[in-house]
């Protein structure tokens, strides 16, 4: 499966960090190395010193931070619906992805205006009709429906699984898909990738197998213009 080698940051392990500190101890003198034999003996012991040999208090600690099982963590959630409180029904078929409200709406402003809209919807059909115990229960159960019926199933579900988690791989039967979906949904990072994806398969020839991506998102400007780009490579390829 081609991978895209993408500038985007996604850090699985961070080395530990200290304050811009010396190890700020010292041990003073031993016994046999007293000049004179009236000194007291002095223990070995150690002590905090500074640059001027003032006693100073040093601030000592260690940050770890493993983001490689939080991402694989966070895939999960998308996956427990018992864990979700927004549906999306996608497709024709209305194929269910659950997500989590507080991350879908800290990560995507666009999300966020439309999950909002939702949750008001649901509160105006519950006032306006609340001898219907199915909109009812729906309400109180806390769960946000929303239809989406411009993507693949399976590629809307990658760009949840990439909010969630910061996590996803790209290929060339989704890339289309991940392309426009970030730049609906406000995804920068997602988006470059996607295009640093394309930008490889350029440079590698194998730029045609996006096309039946492409073509299935036709309906979309970035659809159209990821189409554009591809019949232009191909073009200048065949003119080549």
């Amino acid at each position: 499966m081609d991978r895209c080698e993408s500038t985007l940051a996604l850090v699985d392990f961070e080395q530990v960090e200290q304050d811009g500190y010396s190890s700020g101890y010292e041990s003073t003198p031993s016994d046999s190395e007293s000049s004179t034999s009236t000194q007291k003996p002095q223990s070995n012991r150690l002590i905090p010193i500074s640059h001027n040999r003032d006693p100073v208090k040093i601030k000592e600690k260690m940050s770890y931070r493993n983001t490689q099982a939080l991402t694989e963590q966070l895939k999960v959630i998308s996956s427990i619906p018992e864990l979700c409180d927004v549906t999306f029904e996608v497709g024709s078929e209305k194929v269910k992805v659950h997500g989590v409200k507080a991350i879908l709406g800290t990560r995507s402003r666009v999300l966020y205006n439309l999950i909002l809209k939702k949750q008001k919807e649901a509160e105006f059909q519950r006032k306006a009709d609340k001898k219907d115990k199915k909109n009812k229960a729906s309400v109180q159960s806390g769960k946000v429906i929303i239809v989406v019926k411009k993507y693949e199933p399976e590629d809307f579900r990658k760009i949840i699984q990439f909010i969630h988690s910061g996590s996803v791989d790209i290929n060339s039967s989704c890339v289309a898909g991940l392309l426009c979906g970030a730049s609906q949904f406000g995804l920068d990072d997602l988006e470059r990738a996607c295009w640093d994806f394309v930008n490889h398969s350029v440079k590698s020839g194998t730029i045609s197998k996006i096309i039946p991506s492409a073509k299935r998102y036709s309906h979309l400007k970035t659809g159209q213009r990821l189409l554009k780009k591809i019949f232009s490579e191909t073009q200048q390829s065949v003119d080549l």
